[in-house]
């Protein structure tokens, strides 16, 4: 049984960060070593993690908890790399809460398979504020589980549309994942050492998890287990929902640091298709400052974009026409 360093990165999340410790105190899988890294949190999450101390240092191998002054997350997950001694590395957002047999499952997968496979991926169902499961339309309103409208889970939810089918031979490479992230982030093991070999997380990147995935899985494979291992909390202090634009434009910048990379690998209309996507989005975004709209024009093709926008523009009139004709039969 091969060590795996578990990670919480703990911010504000006085509310949840009891329950997501006691999701890897609960683990079937028993040779863990858990680091929880309080990162400045502002509310008494510090009083929480400190009601589970002694309870950690009986179950786990090692156990260590750092609370300090706010660097963010990226810094913090490298803080906890620099620290890790296991074979096997997995991250865990406090608000969010590991199925039991997560590590033992995603391990066992990694292990079967071998050096070239560097990550191995679960599913994750959405939970609500209160816990209970939850369906996300695709404006991610969220409604009753049993409603059968939406998904109810994360690769359902940020593959639709997207024509990505996650139980094939597509899932976790680079040429479905340049076009935006599919990945869940509480859903995962990955080797540590494929980790240090891509360089660790970039200190100030709020897309980390994406960066991540884009680096490894230039070098190696991700495997995919049909089953899910993971709960994913969907509230209102959610990073995707309290800064989208701030997420756009990480996005967008992410992607274009990639020019390169897909011109090497004849990807160029992949690359220029998710470029000019978040580029669209972002120029239409009152929210995004008007300095931040002049770079990205600067750094988009003009007529590229011309021509994304017409199609933008076509596509919209085609779907609405196809629901007048719905709706007159």
């Amino acid at each position: 049984m091969p060590l795996v360093t578990a990670v919480i990165p703990v911010y504000n999340h006085e509310k949840y960060v009891v329950e997501s410790i006691r999701s890897i105190l609960n683990q079937t899988y028993r040779n863990i070593e858990l680091i929880v890294l309080n990162d400045g949190s502002k509310d008494r999450s510090h009083e929480m993690v400190l009601t589970l101390v002694e309870e950690c240092k009986q179950r786990f191998v090692r156990f260590e908890y750092i609370n300090r002054e706010n660097i963010g997350l990226s810094a913090t997950l490298n803080q906890a790399l620099a620290w890790a001694r296991g074979e096997y590395f997995s991250a865990l957002a406090s608000d969010d809460v590991a199925l039991p047999e997560k590590i033992e499952v995603l391990v066992d997968a990694l292990e079967a398979k071998g050096n070239t496979y560097a990550a191995a991926f679960g599913n994750a169902w959405f939970i609500d504020d209160a816990g209970q499961r939850v369906r996300l339309d695709r404006d991610g309103l969220a409604s009753d589980s049993a409603c059968g409208r939406g998904c109810d889970n994360f690769l359902d939810f940020y593959t639709q549309g997207r024509g990505v089918n996650y139980n094939g031979d597509e899932f976790g490479t680079y040429a479905s994942l340049i076009s935006g992230n599919y990945l869940p982030a509480m859903s995962n093991v990955v080797r540590t050492k494929a980790i240090l070999d891509v360089g660790g997380w970039t200190p100030g990147n709020i897309v980390e998890d994406w960066e991540m995935w884009l680096k490894i899985c230039k070098k190696f494979k991700f495997v995919y287990v049909d089953r899910p291992v993971a709960l994913y909390r969907w509230h209102e202090t959610n990073t995707a929902r309290t800064i989208p634009s701030g997420l756009l434009y990480s996005s967008f910048l992410l992607v274009h640091k990639e020019k390169q990379f897909c011109k090497s690998r004849n990807l160029n209309l992949l690359w220029r298709n998710a470029h000019n996507t978040l580029a669209y989005d972002l120029l239409g975004d009152g929210r995004v400052l008007f300095k931040n709209k002049l770079a990205i024009l600067k750094m988009t093709p003009k007529l590229s974009l011309l021509r994304h926008v017409i199609k933008q523009y076509a596509d919209e009139l085609r779907r609405k026409a196809h629901r007048i004709r719905v709706m007159s039969s």
